[in-house]
């Protein structure tokens, strides 16, 4: 007779820690885009830290603070569009959704690319001539149409940067290489920026 009974307190306290101990949430990586900014085109470091302090202050009023906050978020995204990369919960997600400051919440995937010569391997051009069944041609050379750019990074290391086969810089041209931090040195194509 004490063995269903030692069962029967063994399967209980089992289910009662099943039931007692926290579930250890699963956090994924996402992406909250929140539009455009409304800071110009003239940046400074003051206002780039004010859009990342920003996303921290936003998603800790869902965190619960801001220290779990900065641990969630990776990159803020400053410059062009207004929106941050974090680590997620999903029940955060569905929250942050339902603001009214954001416009969507997607996930943040890793994507192969296909290509580092867009131009070769979409057949648009051949030779620097337009095709008659190019898809230029068939998209009325981008009439009407709306561009995507995938950020995938600068690498100067990566081929797609490879300038060989170009001339020099041309002397009209008046760019130039920019980096947050000076002290590094980096590479534009033809020229070393110190």
């Amino acid at each position: 007779m004490s063995s269903p009974k030692i069962s029967f307190l063994f399967l209980f306290f089992f289910l009662f820690s099943l039931w007692t101990s926290p579930a250890s949430a699963t956090k994924k990586s996402y992406v909250v885009y929140m539009g455009s900014h409304s800071h110009g085109s003239a940046l400074t470091r003051a206002i780039l830290q004010r859009v990342s302090d920003f996303h921290i202050n936003f998603l800790a009023t869902f965190l619960g603070g801001k220290n779990k906050a900065k641990e969630s978020i990776f990159y803020s995204y400053r410059r062009r569009i207004n929106g941050f990369a974090a680590d997620l919960e999903e029940k955060f997600v569905s929250l942050i959704q339902l603001h009214p400051k954001v416009i969507s919440v997607f996930p943040n995937e890793m994507r192969d690319l296909h290509t580092f010569r867009s131009w070769d391997f979409l057949s648009l051009e051949e030779n620097g001539v337009v095709m008659s069944g190019s898809l230029w041609g068939k998209a009325k050379l981008g009439q009407d149409i709306i561009i995507g750019n995938l950020d995938t990074g600068v690498w100067p290391e990566n081929p797609s940067f490879n300038d060989q086969g170009y001339g020099p810089i041309p002397s009209r041209w008046k760019g130039s290489c920019q980096n947050d931090d000076d002290k590094v040195p980096f590479s534009c194509n033809r020229c070393r920026h110190w």
